[in-house]
């Protein structure tokens, strides 16, 4: 007996060192590996891959991979092209799903995992994170652009604003004629009107095309974010929008140029009203956190900017801060982009998220005049 069981403990320990091997290794590749059965269920998956989904390994063990992940088709078709073809598939501009709504755009390679004989057992996806090279490309494209957008704006500016100008004072002298018949002020104030947003746009082409660079001061986020809501109360109500204030009461002061945070968290306040003709619930939340995959670990306020609206498709999603990109009719297509550039300009992150038919989500990262790195209650909860 005893020496029956001495070979099988020195097996079963040989066993557990191998095991621990391999979970060692799965746990310290950057790369999330998800190893799946061939009906589909999440068989294991390792901490890189927790992370990037913002899943814990519980949720995933033995459950569904089309459950987990309903609105990710295309990842749930380079599995089953895998399995079907019995090769390794590959896609490198894919968008996960994660836990909070939020997207990631990752590559991805699933290969099959076969026993002695050829029988698949399965498939091992490989997912990797690429959020940063994708805006970092975006980046540069939109900085080409700008660079582009810079030398035209300027002389465009200077050409329009002067036969502008002759147009609105012309339609005043109109008016201020005694003779001008009264039926005719309607076309003049139609006529200055529309040559006031000519002029405003001009103004915010500028604007977008040559930034001053903010001038940075410590600001109490939750005092912009209440002018803000104060100013805009009587169109908000109007328009039967009722404002849900979530606001995280230990948010530290932020470092930002107290004007153009205004104008930024202005542009989404109005995008987010706008988005909802019919009246509805627009929350603001706010949050603090230490973000490791945005703001290269430092400590940043979160506000978040939610709507009940229709919300966008993913096509959409992807171009909604390319400048003179709109949705809406007689829009400019700059709002958006200027917002993200200010994000840019006080080493921020922003990103939209939506859900069609039931609303969209801007989320802003600023950061914090304080680097204490502490979780907020709001967080923990």
């Amino acid at each position: 007996m005893k020496g029956r069981r001495r070979p099988r403990k020195a097996l079963n320990a040989s066993i557990e060192s191998v095991r621990a091997y391999y979970e060692d290794l799965l746990g310290s590749l950057q790369d999330g590996i998800i190893t799946i059965e061939p009906d589909g269920r999440i068989r294991s998956i390792n901490q890189a891959a927790e992370e990037l989904m913002g899943r814990s390994a519980q949720m995933f063990h033995g459950r569904s991979f089309e459950r987990l992940f309903p609105n990710d088709r295309p990842l749930r078709a380079l599995m089953q092209k895998t399995l079907e073809s019995g090769r390794t598939h590959a896609d490198f501009d894919v968008r996960l799903t994660r836990r909070d709504g939020s997207h990631v755009v990752i590559s991805a390679v699933c290969s099959l995992i076969s026993n002695g004989t050829g029988q698949p057992r399965g498939i091992v996806l490989a997912i990797r994170d690429q959020t940063g090279i994708r805006e970092l490309e975006e980046r540069l494209q939109r900085s080409d652009r700008l660079a582009s957008l810079g030398t035209v704006a300027a002389g465009v500016a200077h050409e329009i604003r002067n036969p502008l100008a002759g147009l609105r004072g012309a339609a005043q002298l109109l008016e201020g004629e005694p003779n001008f018949p009264a039926a005719l002020r309607e076309y003049t104030s139609v006529i200055v009107r529309e040559v006031d947003r000519l002029g405003a746009i001009v103004e915010r082409l500028l604007s977008f095309a040559t930034p001053r660079g903010p001038v940075l001061c410590s600001c109490n986020l939750h005092e912009i974010l209440d002018s803000l809501l104060f100013l805009e109360r009587a169109p908000l109500d109007a328009a039967r929008i009722a404002v849900r204030r979530q606001y995280d009461p230990q948010l530290p002061e932020i470092l930002a140029d107290p004007s153009e945070i205004r104008q930024l968290f202005l542009n989404l306040i109005r995008n987010g009203a706008e988005a909802m003709p019919d009246g509805g619930d627009l929350t603001i939340r706010t949050s603090y956190e230490r973000s490791e995959k945005r703001c290269g670990g430092r400590s940043v306020a979160v506000v978040e900017i939610i709507d009940q609206g229709e919300g966008f498709d993913p096509e959409i999603e992807r171009r909604l801060f390319t400048p003179f990109f709109t949705t809406k009719e007689g829009g400019t297509g700059l709002g958006l982009a200027i917002c993200l550039r200010i994000v840019e300009d006080h080493s921020g992150a922003m990103e939209a998220t939506s859900t069609p038919g039931k609303g969209s989500r801007f989320r802003v990262w600023l950061p914090l005049v304080t680097q204490s790195g502490a979780a907020s209650p709001l967080n923990e909860s």
